[in-house]
This record gives C-alpha cells, structure tokens and sequence, in this order.
C-alpha cells in the first residue's frame, strides 16, 4: 500500500492531469485499488473529467452528487476513529467495482476553517485510507503550499510535475531541487513534446545532477486525452487505450521504434505514443515505489493529526 503525493512548483504544469492518467493506469494495467483525492482549496479540476463538473462551493446545495461525502466527510469519520473500507468507499464517487474510488474535495468556503477543520486533520485521514487500498494518489497545492510540504513526509513517493519551459526548470531546480535530492521523487513532464529541445533525453543532461533515467518521465500531449478530458469520458479512453496497447500496442511500438530510426518514414500515431510513454513512466514509478518505500516505523502521527 502507497500514498503518491502530486506536486508542482508553479500551477498549470498539467499536475492533475498527470495524476488521472497515473491512477487509471494502475487501476486498468495493474489491478491496484485506487484512492484519488486532492487537499486543495480552490481551483482544481480533479472530478470534472470523470463526473462531468467540479465541486462548486457556490452551487453544490442544488447537486445531490456532492452531499454527504467528500473529503470533509472522511476526516470527520477519521476524526472519529471509524474510517473502515466501507466509510471510505461511502465517502467517494465509486467506478469498477470500487476498485477506483474518486474522493470529491472539501466543500468548506472560508480559508481559515479549511486549514482549522481539514488541514490539520487531513494526514491521519489518509494514513488510515491507505489501510484500505494499494494506492492513495493526492493531487496536492501547488507551489510553496503549507499543507502539500507537511503532507510530504507521509508520502512514499513525491511526483514533482513539470514543463518544459526553460524559465519553469531553471527556476524549480534553483530554489527546490537540494530540498528534493534526498526525497523518493519522481519528475514527470505533462503535456510533453518529444520534439522540443527540451526533451527528456537533453533534460537530464542539463540537469543531470537532479534527473536520471529511473527518477524521471513524460506523459506526452495528447489531443484524444484532452479530448476526454473536455467530455468526460476520461475512464472509457483510458480503458480502451490500454486495452488495446496490452494487447498489440508493445510490439507494435517496438517496430515502429525501429523502422523511425533505420528508416525515417513513420511518424509516430500521437495516441499510440501517449499510451506507450504512460506505461512506461508507470513502470519506472512502481519500481522507485518498490525501492524508497520509507519505514512508516517513527512516523509521529499526532504531528499529522
């Protein structure tokens, strides 16, 4: 059982996009159980792709999709020292047999009662969620957020997301990258484009001392993904994509690989080349999970209470 922690320096990396492609991914490919959430105020697009809209802290009295679960129904149950696998579940939007559950975010609309009620509760909450599923997959503030670096401690892997604007990288590794050195981080490019300059092979030779082959990734750019996302119909895209590349989608790749590079004449279809590179980050971020799982032994968790 895993707590990934998603993270950007600046908002706007396509964080929570990266995350929804990561935890379908798990869920469809690997058969893990799947706990998505976000600890963010405002302005996030966790459910929108999945359910068709966002919580709406101004509108959500006339949606009965949104009441009575959510985040602020978990850390109450948490709070209360009876958040079973049952609560838990009936606090998400569920999809594939409970296998995938979608944590709604909070609902609270003052600032101060959200960092009072769910921020300083909001650890123990997920500690104990993750008793109850392989992965609890957090779409966390961006920037120099309070509760995303307390939070950061009590995850087994931290995906740092990033573009590849020079200004983005330069500025990201100037003022975190010593922070992160010693950290189980894994640096995901989103909405990446393979003919830039700024390509995943020349980042990390510029920045060598921070990425290497096993800690970093890409999730490309993807209109059919964006696509979906707009429509919500994500989960039916993710399912049949996968399905289709675990079936012919490897070898198939591997061929078109090498017919690029002996003869230059195949470029590459966009959505075959997304579905590949997601595969293949995941698999690198299973590995590190395998390798920097920190000990839980020590882990103070009134200081997360």
């Amino acid at each position: 059982m895993s707590i990934i922690l998603f993270w950007s320096p600046f908002h706007g990396q396509g964080q929570t996009s990266n995350l929804h492609a990561f935890a379908l991914c798990a869920n469809f490919i690997y058969g893990k159980s799947v706990l998505m959430m976000q600890t963010q105020f405002e302005k996030n697009n966790l459910e929108s792709p999945f359910v068709g809209r966002n919580v709406d802290k101004k509108n959500n009295a006339d949606n009965p999709l949104f009441q009575d679960i959510g985040l602020d129904m978990a850390v109450t149950f948490s709070n209360l020292n009876k958040l079973t696998r049952n609560i838990l579940e009936s606090c998400c939007i569920s999809f594939r047999d409970a296998s995938l559950l979608l944590m709604p975010g909070t609902e609270i609309k003052n600032r101060e009662s959200f960092k009072r009620d769910i921020g300083n509760a909001v650890g123990r909450m997920i500690r104990k969620a993750d008793e109850c599923v392989d992965m609890v997959v957090i779409d966390a503030n961006s920037g120099d957020d309070e509760l995303s670096f307390r939070l950061m401690p009590l995850a087994d892997m931290i995906v740092v997301n990033l573009s590849q604007r020079r200004y983005v990288l330069d500025k990201f590794f100037l003022d975190y990258g010593d922070y992160f050195i010693n950290k189980p981080v894994f640096y995901l490019f989103g909405n990446y484009d393979d003919n830039s300059s700024y390509n995943i092979f020349n980042c990390r030779r510029k920045y060598k001392k921070y990425l290497n082959r096993t800690n970093s990734g890409v999730i490309p750019y993807s209109t059919k993904y964006l696509d979906a996302q707009n429509e919500s119909r994500l989960i039916d895209f993710m399912q049949d994509g996968m399905n289709r590349y675990e079936l012919n989608g490897a070898k198939k790749y591997l061929w078109m690989m090498k017919n690029r590079l002996q003869e230059r004449k195949y470029i590459l279809d966009e959505t075959e080349y997304f579905f590949h590179m997601v595969k293949l980050s995941m698999e690198n971020m299973l590995e590190m999970l395998k390798m920097n799982r920190p000990e839980t032994v020590g882990v103070n968790m009134h200081e997360y209470a």
